[in-house]
């Protein structure tokens, strides 16, 4: 207060602008530039991270609706594979919701050896399920027939993809067809380790 009293008082009333700045300048020591370099620093930090924040919150935005958009391609995916195995003579699977196996679904399964081949793998692929972490019974089964359809026919061995070769061609089948055979065990091998029913798919089915 003693500072800007003496300055007042030092500067009569017909000093021009630029006489005024330079006997405030006279009367500014070195603490009072750091303070006020401080807080020209503080200023422009907080414009910085305010900048940041709104490009983390875009950032954040793009990401909900790039996941968003993923599941729904995936569904879609799904329903179309769904779609045409129902037109199939010899369908795999029902496509109604819980997906289960058709009789020839169960024939292919004890052709080709699904069974034995889960027991191998099934560390492997519940891993890549719950990757995406699944809430629900629904979502395991949308998971476990999307990392079926991916990892089909890598993970058979020789025997296995011989005999999925032929069970495939003496049902008139393609080869990937027959992913959704191992989808559906491979949900029910998770079911089981976590004590879910399958009945509880539809109590989570988003139609």
């Amino acid at each position: 207060m003693s500072l800007t009293l003496h300055f007042f008082n030092s500067i009569s009333y017909d000093l021009s602008m630029t006489e005024i700045f330079l006997k405030l300048s006279d009367q500014l020591n070195s603490s009072v530039f750091v303070l006020m370099a401080l807080l020209v620093a503080t200023g422009y930090g907080l414009l910085k991270i305010g900048g940041w924040t709104e490009r983390f919150s875009h950032l954040n935005q793009k990401i909900d609706g790039a996941l968003s958009m993923e599941k729904t391609v995936i569904r879609l995916e799904q329903l179309t594979e769904l779609i045409y195995n129902n037109t199939l003579k010899t369908p795999l699977v029902k496509s109604f919701s819980p997906i289960v196996l058709t009789h020839t679904g169960l024939e292919a399964n004890a052709s080709i050896g699904f069974e034995l081949l889960l027991k191998r793998e099934f560390s492997k692929l519940s891993g890549l399920v719950e990757e995406k972490s699944p809430k629900n019974a629904y979502d395991i089964q949308v998971e476990s027939m999307r990392v079926a359809s991916e990892q089909f026919p890598v993970v058979l061995n020789d025997i296995e993809l011989l005999n999925a070769k032929e069970y495939a061609y003496s049902k008139g089948l393609r080869l990937e067809d027959l992913s959704s055979v191992l989808g559906v065990l491979l949900r029910n091998e998770i079911f089981k380790s976590k004590g879910i029913s399958v009945s509880e798919v539809d109590e989570h089915s988003p139609s």
